[in-house]
């Protein structure tokens, strides 16, 4: 009986997993799912407009196209590109998640950071909620070097986030990932 019951929860879970990459996946509130965007994922910005993705599935929504024309003589760095779980904000109903950075192997004191929200509507497609203005801060976090994108809930029913956080290092040519973290958040925006 146990086995069988082992079996039954096993295929449960497995059909959950890979009979819909793109729906959401039902976790407790807040926890981390441990997803990576794909290809296939698609971003609707706040006018209505498809964004366009990399070959990763990485939205290309730069508020910052002159970083990638920086100097290429040397070597990208890395910079640290810190991204927190999209959540229910602790002033008010409303999702927020925030971006930072710390310098890696980069010898720069300043890098343009911004974050985006985005929800996954009953279609699948991942809807942009809520961008943070463009900061220049210095590394390493902390509420006053950060960036916060917000959004108000029209309802608290559960839903699945999204927070997408770039970094463009001052000054240097840095490495293109872009970092996101995904969470279930009792927020209908």
């Amino acid at each position: 009986m146990l086995k069988k019951l082992a079996q039954v929860t096993l295929a449960t879970v497995l059909m959950s997993v890979f009979a819909a990459p793109n729906s959401a996946i039902a976790l407790p509130l807040g926890e981390f799912v441990p997803v990576r965007p794909s290809p296939d994922d698609v971003y609707i910005d706040q006018r209505g407009n498809v964004i366009p993705v990399d070959e990763f599935g990485i939205p290309m929504d730069n508020p910052n196209p002159d970083a990638a024309e920086q100097e290429r003589a040397l070597p990208p760095c890395t910079p640290v590109s810190g991204v927190d779980n999209p959540h229910r904000s602790s002033t008010g109903v409303a999702a927020s998640g925030h971006g930072w950075w710390d310098k890696g192997d980069c010898s720069s004191n300043r890098a343009v950071v911004y974050n985006c929200l985005y929800m996954q509507h009953d279609d699948g497609y991942w809807y942009q909620k809520a961008c943070s203005q463009s900061k220049e801060l210095k590394p390493g976090g902390g509420s006053s070097h950060r960036t916060v994108a917000r959004r108000d809930c029209a309802g608290t029913a559960v839903r699945q986030w999204r927070n997408h956080v770039d970094v463009d290092v001052v000054g240097e040519w840095d490495t293109a990932e872009k970092p996101m973290r995904q969470a279930a958040v009792a927020c209908v925006a």
